[in-house]
């Protein structure tokens, strides 16, 4: 399936990086020197480039930010959980992250951005509770999606459930759990993050094997979402290299 994702940072990394088939860069026929380089690169590529009107731009996006630069291209690759765990080089060290019910896509955006940095294989969501990988989410992303793998299932609990059969701990991230900072973590690693209002489901905290928590200001208990997450990414990933 295609899909139009836009933005200069964004069409640039995936002109760069990506594996996915692209069909035509799409450039707005008042464009400056600033776009150039995409430009060439696609030339280089022999990737199609059409110059438009910004109208058509503004209609292929929704009049979204698009900077005056779009890309079109399929879809993301959908992995299953066993052809994700085929492709860690080190099942040993190996992270993933699973995000239930993050509906909101500039969290979901910050979340895949922040798994990269900090070295996370993969990402597990529902496909039906959680944001999907829109061009608005590719944007904020930047590029990031080209370098993580996507395990969308229609059940997260029962994914839990596999990866726990594969060798996997579970750690689901608690206001109520253990502080962070005092758990010893086990690999393969999953950590579980919930949604901002309402965190993980009852149902989902109960497969995990600990709940963890940030220790934070007494006067004040609320991070969003996506900032929580990429401390408790941050601290896995120091104890990685640490050891």
């Amino acid at each position: 399936m295609k899909k139009y994702i836009y933005g200069v940072n964004t069409v640039s990394e995936v002109l760069a990086n990506s594996s996915r088939k692209i069909y035509r860069l799409i450039v707005e026929n008042t464009s400056g020197s600033k776009l150039m380089d995409i430009i060439k690169l696609a030339n280089k590529k022999k990737i199609p480039v059409q110059f438009a009107p910004k109208k058509l731009l503004d209609k292929l996006t929704k009049k979204a930010n698009h900077q005056n630069i779009i890309l079109e291209i399929e879809d993301v690759k959908y992995y299953s959980i066993d052809e994700a765990i085929n492709t860690e080089a080190n099942i040993k060290n190996t992270v993933w992250l699973c995000v239930d019910s993050i509906t909101d896509t500039g969290n979901f955006g910050n979340i895949i951005r922040t798994a990269v940095c900090m070295g996370v294989g993969a990402i597990v969501f529902s496909e039906n509770r959680n944001a999907s990988i829109t061009p608005s989410v590719e944007k904020i992303a930047c590029g990031a999606i080209e370098k993580i793998k996507f395990v969308r299932v229609v059940n997260i609990n029962q994914a839990i459930i596999y990866l726990k059969d594969k060798g996997f701990w579970v750690y689901g991230a608690d206001i109520n759990g253990k502080n962070i900072i005092d758990v010893n973590f086990n690999f393969p690693l999953l950590i579980v993050v919930g949604s901002e209002g309402e965190g993980m489901h009852s149902k989902t905290k109960q497969h995990c094997d600990e709940l963890i928590k940030i220790p934070q200001s007494d006067n004040f208990d609320s991070l969003n979402v996506s900032v929580a997450t990429g401390i408790c990414l941050y601290e896995i990933r120091r104890r990685i290299i640490k050891n």
